[in-house]
This record gives structure tokens, sequence and C-alpha cells, in this order.
């Protein structure tokens, strides 16, 4: 894949479950045109998923009618997923820690670490019309 970039698709949803199986499955073909390996594919799906619950649950705060928004492009070799949400935004180091031992057993907070994990870059960028959260991974299989 060359140098620059190219738009592959764009959604707009509501702020639902369902919305986020159709996310999913943009996903998956968008990373199998792509010829991404199998692996990639799944953390694509796995990060991905844990971004677009957080776009719903809490920036949206599941209210159906506020939308969320996400955007595929390929720049420069890798896949940039962006997830734009109507949230006020948060600290990212202000999340506790879900390794430490206090958090291990708490059903929830391990969805920036599961990003983290999974994509090669995760930024989250905060304004007056919502948050974006942009997730990176490279390309080559």
């Amino acid at each position: 894949m060359g140098t620059g970039s190219r738009d592959v698709k764009r959604l707009e949803l509501p702020s639902c479950v369902e919305s986020l199986h159709e996310v999913v499955d943009v996903a998956a073909q968008v990373t199998a045109d792509l010829a991404m390996s199998e692996d990639a594919c799944d953390e694509v799906a796995i990060a991905l998923t844990e971004a677009v619950n957080n776009a719903i649950f809490h920036g949206n705060e599941g209210v159906r009618e506020k939308p969320f928004a996400v955007e595929f492009t390929v720049v420069d070799g890798m896949l940039h997923i962006a997830i734009l949400d109507q949230g006020p935004g948060f600290d990212p180091a202000a999340v506790p820690d879900p390794l430490a031992e206090e958090n291990l057993l708490n059903p929830s907070g391990r969805g920036l670490l599961m990003m983290r994990a999974m994509v090669d870059e995760v930024q989250h960028h905060f304004g007056a019309a919502g948050t974006r959260v942009v997730l990176r991974k490279r390309i080559a299989s």
C-alpha cells in the first residue's frame, strides 16, 4: 500500500447494541478487503467493539437518538478507525488501572486496556462536538 490516504467507509448509526453488530460486520469486510491477517482482523474487531461500546454507553449514555459515527480510512499503510460520539470526554489517565488488585474483579473498566493491547495506537480527542477516539492498526500481515 503506498503513501497517502483514502477513505474506505463511513457509518453514522443510532446508539444501540444492534449498531455495534453492524460496525463489527463492516470492520470485518474492510479488514478482509485490505488482506489483513486473521489475527489482525480479530484484534481490530476486539478494539473496535470496546471503542463503540464506550461511545454508545458512556459518550452517548445509551440514548438511541444520539448517533455516533465510525470512519475507516487508510493512511500510509495503516488502517485508521475513528469513533465519534457526543459525549464530553474523559481523562484517560484518570481511569483506574484494571490490573490493580482492587480492580481485578470489577465487571467493567478494561476497555482502554483492551484497545491499547489490540491496535498499534489509540488516541483520544475531546471537543465541543464530542469525543473522537482513533484506533490505528498496521495493515501488513
